[in-house]
């Protein structure tokens, strides 16, 4: 059951970056449950970004349009920092970046602003509705059928038959997962309770290949280490770039949001001030507190997969991964 359209909400209107990670940061993961799960989380991770690039392979989803290559830069100096976790991934998970120095990010990134940078070469980056879309094209292959404009309207989950309701109809089933995100109901209270609301915003410029090459000549997307930082990547084989950034409470207007992103964007790029905007939108990303994806039973047969806040492309793969997991 889909309440709008395959991919109207987050899964389709992200930035494309499938990268290893989640919201929270490794070191915070670490705090949080010890160093050995910590491990066994960012394995997951990685295992479900290898998961999107297999099914993008092994459906030939061209239309995804995968990019391999993600720059993470530093907005001041700490090449030890970077060095040090590329040594860490090295010898915890086999998992090779690379460092880039000062000189060499800005070779590719002709901005003052940034300083080093680890350049991770198998993330990668798609055009995420696409991808939805030919994922969904091979569940209705398979004989998986896919209701749109069919929010639920209430549920009960009280019989080993449970039953969800629609405007429509009504599903019987023995299991159910409810796999949602920032537009989550009140369907479910305790789901509702669970996670937070935030909007963040992205942009796409006109067309001008010229102009932009005249600030970044890599193919790779770049994201900088704030938490509310820019990321943006070159699309349509250069044609134009597409810029994300800004984090609000309450959704507010993406074209006045897009004036600040362009804004951002010309002070990291001034020779990018001219570069127009075409078209702006906004999407709800859903944070649980503790910034980790929330993966469970409700009840018996009662699954949810919610919360990835801004880190989903990797992490949803994996959490439909350990769901089907389990119930097998």
């Amino acid at each position: 059951l889909e309440a709008e359209r395959i991919g109207w909400g987050a899964s389709g209107r992200n930035g494309g970056f499938v990268s290893p990670g989640y919201a929270n940061d490794g070191d915070a993961i670490e705090r949080a449950v010890g160093a050995d799960h910590a491990r066994k989380l960012h394995a997951l991770s990685i295992e479900g970004m290898k998961f999107v690039r297999d099914t993008i392979d092994e459906l030939d989803i061209v239309a995804a349009a995968p990019t391999h290559g993600i720059m993470s830069v530093l907005r001041y100096e700490n090449s030890q920092a970077l060095l040090a976790r590329a040594d860490y991934l090295q010898r915890e998970f086999d998992y090779s970046v690379e460092y880039m120095s000062r000189d060499q990010v800005q070779n590719v990134l002709r901005s003052k602003r940034y300083f080093q940078a680890l350049r991770d070469p198998q993330a990668f980056h798609i055009h995420p509705l696409n991808y939805l879309r030919s994922a969904a094209r091979e569940i209705r292959r398979l004989g998986g059928k896919i209701f749109e404009g069919s929010p639920a309207l209430s549920c009960d989950f009280s019989r080993s038959e449970k039953i969800v309701r629609t405007a429509r109809g009504e599903i019987r089933t023995r299991r159910v997962i409810v796999a949602s995100g920032g537009y989550t109901t009140g369907l479910i209270p305790k789901m509702k309770r669970s996670f937070l609301p935030i909007a963040t915003y992205v942009m796409m410029t006109e067309e001008a290949p010229d102009l932009i090459r005249q600030a970044i000549t890599t193919t790779d997307a770049v994201g900088d280490n704030r938490r509310a930082g820019d990321y943006y990547r070159v699309i349509e084989g250069g044609k134009r770039l597409l810029w994300g950034g800004r984090i609000t409470t309450r959704a507010a207007s993406p074209a006045a949001l897009a004036v600040e992103l362009h804004r951002e964007m010309a002070r990291t790029y001034p020779q990018l001030a001219d570069l127009k905007i075409e078209t702006s939108w906004s999407g709800l990303m859903s944070y649980a507190r503790h910034l980790m994806p929330q993966i469970g039973q409700l009840h018996s047969d009662v699954w949810y997969c919610t919360a990835f806040g801004g880190h989903g492309l990797n992490t949803t793969a994996i959490g439909g991964k350990v769901i089907a997991e389990a119930i097998l």
